[in-house]
């Protein structure tokens, strides 16, 4: 698409749901001609995404394509259905790789989910699009992980910073070393926050680190280049900083990370990631601080985003009606732990079905009915922010 114009209009006359978003607040295509005028669109919620999808199966009417039309459809928790309409490079993600120096002389460990998560095929398509060999290793199996890095003398890794930490200390633990045994040279993390000592630590290994933000829905939306503070906003979206409630544009501190994609095929368009952040004093419009926290009750816990009404059905489904989730980390892992009050023992399949909703394996333990303290909220993230 080559103007705003033609993204609302394209998405005004071929996508059901944004049409109806539009005539319910009387706006037609010509009354929104500048990135300036997105403003009058009311910013689509990511939490109303899920309710949205049920009503109008899989994409709200979102999507200018059918379903038969996709190469690939996601199911990331929420449940939310993404589509991958095309396999080049569809969620953007070459330029932030490229920023971090990926090219076609690099094998690179893709650690992301290939399983019904985009995450895998996101960072694989972009990395074929550079020209390097990728290794689809997706998560989990740190043994099998390291062998095959050895062997094949990888050079890349993209995944989470905590998954990085486990095998970098399995690799101690073997007595390996880069220029030895591994051949290491650079790593591109999203998902989580990055540690400040796993950053010193891969200096010292002679490990270039690059982080990136993005999501299931949006692809790409900021990526660090060393080259300014903070991220770079990607050049494929529009990236606004919103107030959560109004849909204002902030200039100045906090607000809701708003994105519209220039995609005939999938147009988002004012897409709020439900995302805090702001922008880089001196580079506003240009580079953000990162992730600053949730503006509804999601919380990202290696790397899924877990919400309480999901916990709480499963657990309503068990038979449990009062909990406590508590998020923290340990050793820059992070673990989320469910109090949950029964008066006798746990049904003994809780934690996989949990895992199966939620995509993460929680610590699942039992008080007496009664012995929960009554919080505000019911999921509680008690890690440390920088």
């Amino acid at each position: 698409m080559s103007s705003i114009q033609e993204l609302i209009s394209y998405a005004y006359e071929h996508a059901e749901g944004f049409k109806v978003v539009m005539e319910v607040q009387e706006l037609t295509p010509d009354r929104i001609t500048t990135v300036e005028d997105l403003v009058k669109i009311p910013v689509l919620k990511k939490d109303r995404l899920p309710d949205l999808q049920q009503e109008n199966l899989p994409f709200a009417g979102l999507s200018t394509r059918s379903t038969a039309e996709m190469a690939r459809v996601f199911m990331s928790p929420g449940p939310i259905y993404d589509p991958q309409t095309h396999e080049d490079d569809f969620w953007r993600f070459s330029e932030a790789l490229e920023a971090a120096g990926f090219n076609e002389n690099d094998i690179v460990q893709n650690t992301f989910s290939y399983h019904l998560s985009p995450a895998g095929f996101m960072f694989d398509s972009a990395l074929r699009k550079l020209g390097a060999t990728v290794i689809p290793a997706g998560t989990g199996n740190r043994e099998l992980q390291l062998q095959v890095m050895k062997d094949i003398k990888v050079t890349g890794y993209v995944g989470t910073p905590s998954f990085f930490t486990i095998l970098l200390d399995t690799a101690v633990e073997k007595g390996w070393v880069k220029g030895g045994e591994l051949a290491l040279s650079k790593a591109f993390f999203t998902a989580e926050m990055t540690p400040v000592a796993l950053r010193q630590r891969c200096e010292e290994l002679g490990i270039q680190v690059f982080e990136g933000y993005g999501t299931a829905d949006c692809g790409c939306i900021a990526f660090e280049d060393k080259e300014g503070p903070g991220l770079k906003i990607t050049s494929s979206a529009i990236v606004q900083i919103c107030d959560p409630v109004s849909g204002e544009l902030v200039d100045d501190g906090e607000g809701e990370v708003v994105v519209t994609l220039f995609d005939k095929s999938y147009p988002l368009i004012r897409f709020g990631t439900g995302d805090l952040s702001k922008w880089v004093e001196g580079y506003e419009g240009e580079r953000i601080v990162g992730v600053l926290g949730r503006v509804s009750d999601g919380v990202k816990v290696k790397g899924m985003f877990v919400r309480e009404k999901q916990l709480a059905a499963v657990l309503a489904n068990e038979g449990y009606t009062s909990f406590q989730a508590l998020v923290s980390s340990r050793e820059n892992q992070d673990q989320l732990e469910i109090t949950v009050e029964s008066a006798t023992e746990l049904n003994q399949d809780l934690v996989s079905k949990l895992q199966d909703v939620i995509r993460v394996s929680p610590i699942v333990k039992r008080v007496n009915i009664g012995e929960l303290s009554k919080r505000e909220k019911l999921l509680v993230d008690e890690r440390v922010r920088p």
